[in-house]
């Protein structure tokens, strides 16, 4: 009986052709030869699954050879955890922690109800496929991180006047395997700078799971000024989180960044930064408040030399009256 609790197929929508690993040699030919790039997609690029055992979870993907060359893949699972420095990016792990190290052995990509290792993709060839997950009866509660990777065999294409680029491209699997535990966690770092001349102006915000499963938070900041009115508002990227991991988030526009960015440019006065983050959908929710300074440089360039120019007068009146 399938008693899966959830399936996501993660935040992007439409094709995500995202080359994510390249390695950066040629096969030589003794003949002249010309390098070809291989040009690939894959959806979805999260596979976000929750599920209880037993379970046999299949779910459809496809990928798509978007160049005129034939190109033979071949499929691996690499297991990964959260890069130390926060952003999101992956490091791969050779000998995991995982509660049931035989778990990956029953991953498998299925083709049609065939299990596959390597096949051949067609020019501008999509091709749909089935990732299927078996989880027996007796498997313990854990997370696992891996990397579904389809590499392209560099090599010669059948001809003798090109090469192939040996390439790579991968879906993320993040599996929690349940019933879940409960969702803890809390806001890490919540900053920017305390003075700034103009906009747009940076927020950190850093989140630390102490769950026994990843998150997916949901947030923004809201902006308000001096006199307590709201005049902006950053939504945060959900990401996700993996267990007992920390991940700064950036804001839904920087994908590609650590910070959230309050694109606002003409800044003055004080302002007021209050952050609202979940967890997940059931909480926990925090709030946390900040605030900055902001004066433009030309105002204070100005002013430095209102003052200055004031300065100034006041000695030679003083001079002036010493003198009579």
């Amino acid at each position: 009986m399938n008693k899966v609790l959830s399936i996501k197929y993660g935040k992007s929508f439409g094709l995500i052709t995202a080359v994510i690993l390249t390695t950066c040699y040629f096969i030589l030919n003794t003949e002249p030869a010309h390098a070809q790039s291989v040009d690939l997609g894959i959806y979805p690029p999260v596979f976000q699954i929750q599920a209880n055992p037993p379970s046999d979870v299949k779910i459809p993907f496809f990928i798509q050879n978007f160049t005129n060359s034939s190109v033979p893949l071949t499929i691996s699972l690499k297991p990964f955890t959260a890069d130390p420095a926060e952003n999101g990016n992956i490091t791969f792990l050779d000998v995991p922690d995982y509660a049931d190290p035989y778990l990956p052995e029953r991953i498998q990509v299925l083709d049609a109800d065939n299990s596959v290792g390597d096949f051949i993709l067609s020019p501008q060839q999509k091709k749909n496929l089935t990732l299927e997950v078996q989880i027996p009866s007796n498997e313990p509660k854990g997370d696992y991180y891996l990397a579904l990777v389809f590499s392209s065999n560099a090599g010669n294409s059948g001809n003798n006047t090109s090469s192939q680029v040996a390439t790579s491209i991968a879906s993320n699997i993040l599996l929690s395997i349940g019933p879940v535990g409960p969702t803890k966690g809390d806001i890490e770092d919540f900053s920017t700078p305390f003075f700034t001349t103009k906009g747009p102006v940076p927020f950190t915000v850093s989140v630390r799971n102490t769950s026994d499963h990843y998150l997916t938070p949901k947030g923004s900041i809201l902006l308000k000024n001096m006199f307590g009115q709201a005049i902006g508002k950053v939504n945060l990227l959900p990401v996700n989180i993996l267990s007992n991991t920390v991940r700064k988030i950036p804001d839904s526009l920087q994908t590609n960044s650590t910070t959230a960015v309050w694109p606002e440019k003409f800044l003055i006065g004080p302002y007021t930064a209050i952050l609202t983050l979940a967890l997940s959908d059931s909480g926990p929710l925090f709030t946390r408040q900040i605030m900055f300074f902001a004066f433009p440089l030309e105002y204070l360039v100005a002013i430095f030399l209102v003052i200055g120019l004031i300065i100034f007068i006041a000695v030679r009146v003083s001079e002036n009256r010493k003198r009579l």
